[in-house]
């Protein structure tokens, strides 16, 4: 079952402010963001633990990645207590991106 939380800019910085969150940037435009979907899936069931998980559409809400300095979809951002990790742009396999994404949640802790 997804977890996967749908946000939009009034709700985003809320989202992100307590604990680890990885946010999906995303176009409903872009092909490779709908490719990105199924891995994005398999993230949040293998890491539901460590993190929530969103997902933005940026030509729905183009400020919130602009602030973040995403400037390619898809992109996944990984933040800790509100602060932004790391940005990691453009598809990539499930095991890859779950190795980044642990080692950026463990260094923060």
């Amino acid at each position: 079952m997804s977890r996967i939380v749908d946000l939009n800019a009034p709700r985003f910085a809320r989202f992100v402010a307590n604990g680890s969150s990885v946010v999906l940037f995303s176009a409903s435009w872009c092909a490779p963001c709908k490719e990105m979907k199924p891995v994005f899936l398999a993230l949040e069931e293998k890491l539901h633990s460590l993190a929530v998980f969103g997902k933005i559409d940026v030509a729905v809400s183009p400020t919130i990645a602009q602030m973040y300095g995403i400037r390619a979809v898809p992109s996944l951002a990984v933040f800790h207590e509100g602060r932004l990790l790391r940005v990691i742009a453009g598809s990539r396999s499930v095991s890859a991106l779950k190795k980044s994404i642990i080692t950026e949640l463990e260094d923060a802790s």
